[in-house]
């Protein structure tokens, strides 16, 4: 029985120290020495098509839509299709009260998320590359020309954006490192062959390699339409210079349902890209394998972790998992104090512990079954 306690231990650490430690090492060796340079020019400017999804978004809609109309790129190259998913406050009022024509109307006939509102405006969209963006998301102004630059390679089926979150002042807020930590791997992927998923705030398709989501897709649009442009062997490159801006909430509890819904979204997609577990695939299948599929599954290897380490401290006679148990503990500790220790490592620890709490409880979200991609927007 020790033994197995032994092998359930370091099997699980082992996989926690991959997914956050010894991948994003490899993946910046990898870069490096299997790079696939991406053709880019910055006279290339494209038909931009940005499809605006939105319920309930009177507070920030008319801002969004001006946002878009006023960036450094071609006004004629430039069109905005909002779509409405049966909002019932003034949404719908202040979109149609813009009288510029390259502003589109579309409201949905019934709910249906964010993944009904691509499926059926996404085809409407008479402009070669769609923006998919969300209406709390602020472009700055050369945001198109850096995403644009790209798609003059033929290869390149998506650009994902950089998205910077701003919070309220003095209060820092975990996401942005782990966002920060994102990004970096997202631009070694690109490298590599393709980044695995997008921020879903700001991420440019070719229009014509949009597929329709399952109708139920739950808060996992970023991951199913890139992985679908993969699918047909294009690549997804992230452009870190094309930078957006949302704003963050500093409510912890919002946040946190926030990543729980994100979480019910991944283990969805996780029965939907199966097919990149074959290895013919190539760096796609190294990347997501590494990057999405451990991640998703690390609450359960860090509950493994946990529990056969205090197992053997208790049953066994080895001081060295004593003082590993000893160690989590403290660590665990030090983040659940966080406001009584007011040190940035223990508010990191804090959100690490989580973001996995949200996945586990995204799980089990999942497990009872998602009929829906409806959620109730996060107040910003």
């Amino acid at each position: 029985m020790l033994l197995f306690l032994k092998i359930v231990f370091w099997s699980s650490f082992s996989v926690v120290a991959y997914s956050y430690l010894i991948y994003p090492a490899l993946l910046t060796v990898f870069a490096r020495l299997f790079a696939r340079p991406v053709k880019s020019c910055g006279d290339f400017l494209p038909a931009f098509g940005v499809l605006v999804p939105a319920y309930n978004e009177e507070k920030v809609i008319r801002r969004k839509i001006e946002n878009i109309l006023s960036m450094d790129y071609p006004p004629e190259k430039i069109s905005v299709w909002v779509g409405s998913d049966c909002s019932d406050d003034k949404t719908d009022e202040i979109v149609q009260s813009i009288a510029d024509p390259r502003v589109h109307f579309w409201r949905s006939p019934k709910r249906g998320g964010k993944t009904g509102i691509v499926n059926g405006l996404a085809p409407q969209v008479s402009s070669e590359i769609i923006l998919l963006t969300d209406a709390n998301t602020m472009h700055r102004p050369d945001c198109l020309k850096e995403m644009a630059k790209h798609f003059v390679d033929p290869t390149v089926g998506g650009v994902a954006g950089h998205i910077e979150h701003k919070i309220t002042e003095g209060n820092e807020n975990a996401e942005m490192v782990y966002r920060s930590f994102e990004s970096h791997q997202k631009v070694m992927e690109g490298r590599l062959h393709s980044t695995i998923s997008a921020f879903g705030g700001s991420y440019a398709i070719r229009k014509n390699l949009f597929c329709p989501i399952p109708e139920n897709a739950y808060s996992n649009d970023d991951v199913l339409i890139p992985m679908n442009i993969i699918r047909q062997g294009y690549r997804i490159i992230y452009a870190k210079d094309a930078v957006s801006e949302e704003d963050m909430t500093d409510k912890v509890s919002s946040e946190f349902q926030r990543r729980v819904r994100i979480g019910a979204g991944n283990f969805q997609s996780f029965f939907w890209l199966l097919d990149f577990f074959n290895p013919a695939r190539g760096w796609p299948w190294f990347c997501y394998i590494s990057h999405k599929a451990t991640r998703w599954f690390s609450p359960f290897f860090i509950v493994f972790c946990f529990l056969s380490c205090l197992l053997i401290a208790v049953f066994g006679d080895l001081p060295i998992y004593k003082f590993l148990l000893s160690c989590m503990v403290i660590f665990s500790v030090s983040g659940l104090l966080y406001h009584q220790i007011p040190l940035k490592i223990n508010r990191h620890i804090f959100y690490f512990f989580a973001m996995n709490l949200a996945l586990l409880m995204g799980s089990l979200r999942f497990a009872g079954g998602i009929r829906s991609a409806v959620w109730k927007r996060t107040e910003r």
